[in-house]
């Protein structure tokens, strides 16, 4: 980041649940602030309208921009809903509050977190983006620019909660506490038992009964906290990899439901979010997407992470073209921006 000076920029804003990111940009590309924050997202944070205001508020002040010299603010956020989605209530009012930041009046889109992930990772062309992490989505655009989820078919993947749902329920329906133990030597079931610090089975399904009682935020982080533990595992325990193929095969699934309409042949896949780009889950996706029947599909690398998608789109707000070399620096400056 170099020193911030009285010029005009733009906002970037990545706000999905386990993290809000923010970076101010000048009109070459470059980053005049950053900031990292807690999750935004309404579904997952209790505190979210407060972490996302902290996390804008910190990267304005540290390189004391002032806010009237924003010309465009563009975010991605996790719970935003989608028309058709079968994610949300599909009330978005709640959205502008969030970036009420006074003095910042410039123009502003808000959008889904997806849409900033696949604007990144594809810059503006078509196919599909895979978003786990917290949360789940499968999003495509098409040729002519048609905006798709899965979501819209009533489909839904799962993300980080969601594969430990899968070991749990594999790990407690499995085994018989009468019998011997048939995943005694699996190693995650050990590291299983001592992040819950539970004695054994039946400890766990005690502490697992009694999670009912806790907020329902506090519950889904977790599980979702267990998430690394298994795709570190996938390797060595037979549990971890079949949760993790169940997973990668429900999302193909989500793919496979869309790709038809992309276009394009094949069609490309990028993934984003921390379970969705863990290579144990993206080699076992690649395995499931190329054992799947219909449009042929190929993962293709991310061109930028969100944070990049979002710093697009918030350019074109301000009507500066998304160029190719705009696009080239974007991609050095967010990677040392942290």
């Amino acid at each position: 980041m170099r020193p911030a000076a009285a010029e005009p920029f733009v906002i970037a804003v990545d706000s999905g649940g386990t993290h809000t990111r923010v970076a101010c940009l000048n009109l070459d590309g470059a980053v005049l602030s950053a900031a990292v924050g807690p999750g935004g997202s309404p579904l997952h944070n209790d505190d979210a309208a407060e972490n996302v205001s902290r996390a804008l508020t910190t990267a304005l002040r540290s390189a004391g921009l002032d806010p009237a010299l924003a010309l465009a603010l563009a975010a991605g956020t996790s719970g935003f809903s989608r028309v058709g989605s079968n994610q949300g209530d599909g009330r978005n009012d709640w959205a502008q509050e969030y970036y009420a930041v006074p003095g910042l009046g410039c123009p502003r889109t808000i959008v889904n977190d997806a849409v900033v992930a696949h604007r990144g990772a594809l810059v503006g062309g078509p196919g599909i983006v895979v978003v786990a992490g917290t949360g789940s989505m499968i999003l495509a655009i098409t040729e002519d620019g048609t905006e798709l989820e899965s979501g819209q078919f009533e489909h839904y993947a799962g993300g980080a909660r969601h594969l430990v749902f899968d070991v749990m329920h594999r790990l407690l329906s499995e085994t018989d506490p009468l019998a011997a133990d048939p995943l005694a030597a699996d190693p995650l079931v050990r590291q299983v038992l001592e992040y819950w610090r539970a004695a054994d089975l039946s400890d766990l399904r005690r502490i697992v009964l009694e999670l009912g009682n806790v907020d329902r935020n506090v519950r889904k982080r977790r599980y979702g906290d267990l998430a690394p533990t298994v795709t570190a595992a996938a390797d060595e325990s037979a549990l971890a990899d079949a949760a993790l193929r169940s997973l990668a095969s429900k999302t193909a699934d989500g793919v496979a439901v869309l790709a038809p309409s992309i276009g394009t042949r094949p069609v490309p896949v990028a993934v984003s979010g921390s379970l969705a780009g863990d290579p144990a889950f993206v080699s076992r996706l690649g395995d499931a997407l190329s054992a799947a029947r219909g449009v042929p599909t190929r993962l293709v690398a991310s061109v930028m992470d969100p944070l990049g998608g979002a710093a697009l789109i918030a350019y074109e707000l301000a009507g500066i073209d998304a160029s190719r070399q705009l696009v080239e620096r974007l991609v050095t400056a967010l990677a040392f921006s942290g």
